[in-house]
C-alpha cells in the first residue's frame, strides 16, 4: 500500500484567528500586520476579503491602506495565534501520531495507517475539516497526495475551506495543466526566464529537453524540476523534534527611550513564552534579553539559571536583572524580546527548601494556563506585566477607600 500524506493549510490563519475572537469582523477586509499609520510593518496576512483589493502577505501596511482604505487594519496576537496553532495540532493527533508542522499554519500527516478507521480518506479529511472548524471557529483546506509536495499543491488550488485528493499514479496528470509556477523552487525570477521561452505550464517543463532547462538554471536546478513535474516528492513526515529555543519579540511603531514603558511589554513577553514553554512540557536554563537599537545595532543579555524552571515568576527575576543591562545604553530602542534557551523536558527536582513555594507557584500556573486554554492567552496575567497604571490604579483605589472609611 503506499502512503497517503494530507497537508492541511489553515485559511488566512491570523486574519481567521481574530475574526473568531472578534465575530462582529466576519465578511469585512481584515489586514492583520499593524495599525493603518504604521510605517514599519507588513502585511502577515489578510483576509479573502481584503485580498480581492490585491492585498497580499509581506506588502507594506502603507501600500495595503492605499489599495484597500477600507480595510481593518489589527496588529499581530503571535501568542493567540501559537495557542491555536497548538490546540489544533492536538486536534490532528486524535487522526495519527505522524505529524511534521510545515509552519504555524499548515501541517503534513502520514494516514496511511489511519484511513481505515473513517473508511475512506474522504471521510478522514471531513473528520478534520469539521473539528478544527467546530472548535476554533475557522476553516482549513486539505489536499491528499502520495507525497508532500502534490498534497500541496493540491490544497493551494483548492482554497479556502476545500478538499482534493490525487489518487496515486494521477500526479503528473493533476499537476499537467497547471501554471509552472506551482512547481517548488519556481519563484517570480525562474517563472518569468521560463515563460520567456514559452514554458507556461508543468506539461510543457516536461517537454522541454533538459539540456534547455539546464542552459536556464543549472543542471541541478533543471534536474530538480523535472522530477517535481513528474509529481515525484518525499512523503517522509519528520515528527516533532524538542525546540532549540523558545523567543517572544515585538517591535514598536515609534523608537523609544522609556524603559518604565518596555519593563511590562518584557514581562507579558516573558510570560508568553513560559506558557509556550508549559505547553510542550520543557523547562529552561537560560534566559536572553535581545534589545534592537534605533540604529539597528542589536545586543542581547543573557543569564543563566541554577536550576531548570518553567515558572513565570523565575523567569521574570531573572529578566529584571538583564533589563538593568539593556538600559545601560542611552538610545532610543527599536525592538526588545526574549528567548528561553537550553531547554529540557520538565523531570526537575524541586529545592528542599523552596518545594513549598514552587509546589504553589506551580499550582497556580497550572490553574493559569487551564484558564488561558479555554478563554484565550490575554485572559489572564501577572500584575508586573500590566505596568505601572496597575499599582496607581491599586493605590488610587485604596486611598479612595480610605477617604471614604473616614
Amino acid at each position: 500500500m503506499s502512503r497517503r500524506i494530507l497537508h492541511i493549510d489553515m485559511d488566512a490563519f491570523f486574519a481567521s484567528v481574530e475574526t473568531a475572537l472578534n465575530p462582529v469582523l466576519r465578511g469585512k477586509p481584515i489586514i492583520v500586520g499593524g495599525n493603518a499609520d504604521d510605517a514599519r510593518s507588513v502585511v502577515s496576512s489578510a483576509s479573502y476579503e481584503a485580498r480581492r483589493y490585491g492585498v497580499r502577505s509581506a506588502m507594506p501596511i502603507a501600500q495595503a491602506r492605499r489599495l484597500c482604505p477600507e480595510g481593518i487594519f489589527i496588529p499581530c496576537s503571535h501568542g493567540i495565534y501559537g495557542e491555536v496553532s497548538r490546540r489544533i495540532e492536538a486536534i490532528l493527533e486524535t487522526v495519527t501520531p505522524f505529524i511534521q508542522m510545515a509552519s504555524i499554519d499548515e501541517a503534513n500527516l502520514d494516514i496511511t495507517g489511519s484511513i481505515h478507521l473513517f473508511k475512506n480518506e474522504g471521510a478522514l479529511a471531513v473528520h478534520v475539516k469539521k473539528s478544527i472548524e467546530e472548535q476554533e471557529h475557522i476553516t482549513a483546506t486539505v489536499g491528499i497526495a502520495s507525497n508532500k509536495m502534490v498534497a500541496k499543491i493540491a490544497a493551494n488550488t483548492c482554497k479556502p475551506d476545500g478538499y482534493l485528493s490525487i489518487d496515486t499514479g494521477m500526479e503528473r496528470a493533476f499537476l499537467a495543466p497547471l501554471s509552472v509556477e506551482v512547481l517548488p523552487g519556481v519563484g517570480p525570477n525562474t517563472r518569468e526566464s521560463l515563460e520567456s521561452r514559452g514554458i507556461m505550464t508543468v506539461r510543457q517543463v516536461l517537454e522541454t529537453p533538459e539540456p534547455l532547462l539546464a542552459g536556464l538554471m543549472g543542471s541541478h536546478g533543471a534536474r530538480c524540476l523535472l522530477d517535481a513535474a513528474m509529481g515525484m516528492g518525499s512523503d517522509t513526515i519528520e515528527t516533532r523534534q524538542m525546540p532549540k529555543s523558545i523567543s517572544r519579540e515585538t517591535t514598536f511603531s515609534k523608537d523609544e527611550m522609556d524603559w518604565a514603558k518596555f519593563e511590562p511589554v518584557l514581562f507579558r513577553l516573558a510570560e508568553q513564552c513560559a506558557y509556550a514553554l508549559r505547553s510542550e512540557g520543557l523547562e529552561t536554563s537560560r534566559v536572553t534579553l535581545k534589545v534592537r537599537y534605533s540604529d539597528f545595532q542589536t545586543k542581547t543579555f543573557a543569564t543563566s539559571l541554577p536550576e531548570p524552571t518553567a515558572l513565570d515568576s523565575t523567569l521574570l527575576r531573572a529578566l529584571r536583572e538583564l533589563i538593568s543591562k539593556g538600559r545601560g545604553r542611552r538610545a532610543r530602542v527599536r525592538l526588545i524580546g526574549v528567548n528561553l534557551s537550553v531547554l529540557s523536558y520538565n523531570q526537575h527536582q524541586m529545592e528542599l527548601f523552596n518545594r513549598e513555594r514552587e509546589e504553589k507557584w506551580e499550582r497556580t500556573m497550572r490553574s493559569v494556563d487551564a484558564v488561558r486554554d479555554k478563554l484565550g492567552f490575554g485572559s489572564v496575567g501577572l500584575g508586573s506585566a500590566l505596568g505601572k497604571n496597575t499599582k496607581d490604579n491599586r493605590s488610587s483605589r485604596q486611598k479612595k477607600n480610605r477617604d471614604s472609611s473616614k
